[in-house]
């Protein structure tokens, strides 16, 4: 007995020291041995995965200094904020979802917020007091005011359940950087504008671009196929309501563009309340009543919408930006105007740091501060450069301290070699390769920490129209901190009028509106939304914004024009 109680402690003694030399093998950033389960909400992740994620050279290095693999999946729907609602109300999520998240107005936070409150997603308060990166989360004044009180740190919340990503180290939301730009909104064909004789950047009113059109229609232009261009076409991606933006920029009650805004008298109300809805609304039906746009502009879908810009059958594009191919590949369009809002200025206004994108893990998810601490390394100094870079030697080398892309990375990029960066390599490199490792990253400062915006962005010739682009449109950026008067729904005491709210559709009211057929039609239309407004208790909504703008007018992200 005691020869065989001496075998089995010896071979325990055996078996514990070479546990301890397996783990003394591991490198300092080693989390586990597993694998996670990633549900994504994001159609540019779900249509950039690799073929297989894990056999790439990027998650192989991930791998090896971390021990984690990564299973994502993404399933395409009418909309990624439909599909998120239907699976989160099916009960069962993997180990983590992430989804679009710009702030907490948008669609998806009361879905994630709902999925909080009925215990789906783990309180990672505990994982953030020691990680490396996410307890910055928790540093006054590090989260942009909306991310930190209304969604991580929730008075109504016991614990921090939803982090927001892509959080700036750095506020310089009202710094122009021209690598980082994206210059969106209305864009002519060049040869057409030069046919005219019209100077691009002079058009800055709803009269001037009305008198633009004129003259194209009234110039013959036709396509590539020979057909008459439509004066005015829908945005790049597809007929949509939002490019309203650009084209009507001058008749919004709200210069911010919001559907809210504040009267000379300090009157929180809604646009479709004052006279504006009515001047927006015929000025669209103008130009179709005279042929100046094409009808479909808000209805088209995405695939007719990018064949009619690229065959040049729009003049000009309701909505496209710098970082598109077909404007940074040539000069066949470039932007026009952009229109002045109502104070007779262009300035682009900006809240201050925000972020985008978010990230939950799941309550029956097995050990998730594992889970925690993968995405809180993934968003350190060494995650971020082999997510966006790839590996050392392979894509990239150290120059002088910075990540310089090889040259065979380089001519990959310049040449827009989706397949090779995706699958060969399974790098972001800025969001034209696997577009999780982009997405999923916070704590972001690209210049300071690699010396350039995006991988080369300071020797690449892919983007280089697109940043020249941003260098010869700069904007005057504008803070005008707070949040948009419509957050404020998510306000307890206004829960009832935020569920009557949600049953309304500004956007479709005005779509409706624009093509009716009578003038007693359109005020149909208007008067009766007008009248759903009040049944809703949109008053109880303006009478809690205006006392916390008399408060703290920093609170509520407010224009007051007279």
């Amino acid at each position: 007995m005691k020869r065989i109680l001496s075998l089995v402690l010896s071979l325990l003694m055996v078996l514990s020291c070479m546990s301890f030399a397996a783990a003394e093998d591991h490198p300092d950033t080693w989390i586990a041995d597993r694998t996670i389960r990633v549900q994504v909400y994001v159609d540019d992740i779900g249509y950039s995965l690799p073929k297989d994620l894990n056999e790439t050279p990027v998650m192989k290095k991930i791998t090896e200094l971390t021990g984690i693999k990564l299973e994502i999946g993404y399933t395409p729907g009418d909309s990624d904020s439909k599909t998120l609602a239907a699976q989160l109300a099916a009960g069962k999520i993997p180990d983590a979802i992430f989804c679009y998240l710009n702030n907490s107005t948008r669609k998806e936070f009361p879905i994630l917020l709902k999925a909080a409150r009925e215990g789906m997603f783990a309180d990672v308060t505990e994982f953030m007091k020691n990680s490396k990166v996410y307890k910055k989360y928790m540093e006054e004044g590090y989260l942009p005011g909306d991310a930190y009180t209304n969604i991580t740190f929730r008075d109504d919340l016991d614990g921090a359940y939803i982090m927001q990503l892509a959080i700036p180290a750095v506020d310089r939301s009202t710094e122009y950087i021209p690598e980082d730009e994206y210059v969106g909104g209305l864009y002519i064909q060049k040869s057409i504008a030069d046919a005219l004789g019209v100077d691009t950047r002079a058009i800055n009113t709803q009269d001037q671009l009305y008198d633009l059109l004129v003259k194209i229609k009234e110039g013959g232009f036709t396509d590539d196929n020979g057909n008459p261009v439509y004066p005015i076409g829908p945005k790049y991606w597809g007929g949509s309501v939002d490019s309203l933006q650009y084209l009507v920029t001058g008749l919004n009650f709200s210069p911010l563009g919001s559907d809210y805004g504040m009267d000379a008298e300090g009157h929180v109300k809604h646009e479709a309340e004052t006279e504006f809805v009515y001047e927006k609304i015929n000025f669209v039906r103008k130009l179709l009543a005279e042929g100046l746009m094409n009808p479909e502009y808000f209805t088209m879908d995405a695939t007719r919408a990018e064949e009619v810009s690229k065959t040049r059958n729009s003049a000009i594009l309701g909505d496209v930006h710098n970082y598109v191919d077909i404007i940074y590949d040539s000069d066949t369009y470039v932007p026009l105007g952009p229109l002045n809002d109502r104070t007779g200025k262009n300035p682009e206004y900006t809240s201050g740091k925000g972020g985008y994108g978010a990230w939950a893990i799941s309550a029956d998810a097995e050990k998730p501060e594992e889970i925690f601490a993968f995405f809180d390394w993934l968003s350190t100094y060494e995650g971020q450069l082999i997510s966006m870079y790839g590996v050392e030697g392979l894509t990239y080398n150290m120059v002088d301290g910075k990540p310089v892309l090889t040259d065979e990375a380089m001519e990959k990029l310049n040449s827009n070699d989706q397949d090779w960066m995706i699958n060969e390599i399974g790098a972001g490199f800025g969001g034209s390769g696997c577009y999780f490792f982009e997405f999923a990253l916070t704590d972001r400062d690209n210049q300071a920490n690699f010396g350039e915006s995006r991988p080369g962005a300071t020797g690449g010739t892919t983007f280089a129209r697109a940043v020249d682009i941003a260098r010869d449109y700069p904007v005057e950026k504008v803070l005008v901190p707070g949040l948009d008067i419509s957050a404020y729904l998510s306000d307890e005491s206004l829960a009832d009028v935020k569920a009557n709210m949600d049953l309304l559709n500004y956007d479709e009211m005005l779509v409706q509106a624009m093509y009716a057929q009578s003038d007693d039609e359109v005020t149909a239309i208007v008067e009766s939304f007008r009248q759903q407004l009040k049944s809703a208790g949109i008053d109880r909504l303006y009478e809690h914004v205006e006392k916390l703008y008399a408060e703290n007018p920093s609170a509520v992200q407010i224009l007051k024009v007279d």
